[in-house]
């Protein structure tokens, strides 16, 4: 399996050559990142689809911010300049994409009236979908056979891409769905967290607001957002602490003291073990870049 292999695995069309007979994978990937790295605008000249395994990332895109958790996938289209959120991709495993438009002629082996359709439903997708992480397995099936030395090595790339696809334009709600109640509740509970950064419950009062045990309400959350609550929570105030150390001229102490941090030392230490580099550093690197 390409997960289990490395931190990072890559497939680049322009670097190691066109699959035969499926020129139109163009990049295809895997990572698993420990801190913070930078991503800054960029584009692509075909659609990218990125999927979160675990974690959470932000990004950016014709100045709005997109928010992704476990399940999510992101897409761009050709030439849309985007970025991470705040300029980086914060901790977190996902898996990526890029195929060509869905133009030219036998794309895919797929009849003419067939491209047509991906090709309307690729640009009616909302810029955000849930899928459910059963689309990991499609990920890692088409891993396996780009790694794979069979005669039918093309064809299975090609039907790996084709069910990716089709689960990202056309998933199936029923099984990547909560039951609706408990899914406001959920929704309902990571708005208040974004809300009340300083905000520091224990798993019993987290399984009390959604009205679930705390075995089951672990689980599930961690099922749902792709982390365990308190990881959760402690990167949600640290995404917090970012916004305000680029948006505002307070102090390092002001913003841990608002955030609910004990000492500013205590912030730094968490916030250079997620991020990457000190509040201070990190205010520099957004105020003048590298």
């Amino acid at each position: 399996m390409v997960a289990k292999q490395s931190p990072r695995w890559t497939y680049d069309a322009a670097m190691q050559g066109s699959i035969p007979d499926v020129p139109e994978l163009i990049l295809f990937g895997f990572d698993e990142i420990k801190s913070a790295l930078p991503l800054s605008y960029h584009e692509h000249e075909g659609y990218e689809f990125v999927l979160v395994e675990r974690g959470k990332a932000s990004w950016e895109l014709h100045g709005q911010a997109y928010e992704t958790k476990a399940g999510d996938v992101f897409h761009t289209c050709p030439g849309e300049l985007h970025r991470g959120g705040f300029n980086v991709i914060e901790p977190s495993r996902f898996w990526w994409f890029i195929v060509t438009p869905p133009h030219a002629q036998d794309w895919l082996r797929l009849p003419s009236n067939e491209s047509a359709c991906f090709h309307s439903a690729m640009q009616a997708l909302p810029r955000v979908r849930h899928i459910g992480l059963q689309a990991v397995q499609g990920f890692r099936k088409l891993g396996d056979a780009i790694n794979s030395s069979s005669p039918l090595r093309s064809s299975s790339i090609r039907q790996a891409v084709l069910g990716l696809l089709l689960a990202i334009v056309q998933p199936n709600e029923r099984m990547i769905s909560l039951a609706d109640d408990l899914a406001d509740q959920f929704n309902l509970l990571l708005q208040r967290i974004e809300d009340e950064p300083e905000w520091r419950p224990d798993i019993e009062e987290l399984a009390g607001f959604v009205r679930v045990s705390p075995s089951h309400f672990f689980r599930t959350f961690q099922s749902h957002t792709g982390l365990p609550p308190m990881v959760y929570i402690e990167r949600m105030r640290i995404r917090k602490a970012c916004s305000l150390l680029s948006e505002s001229t307070a102090a390092v102490t002001e913003i841990a003291n608002a955030l609910g941090y004990a000492s500013s030392q205590h912030f730094a230490t968490v916030f250079k073990r997620i991020i990457g580099m000190t509040p201070v550093q990190w205010r520099v690197y957004q105020n003048h870049g590298p």
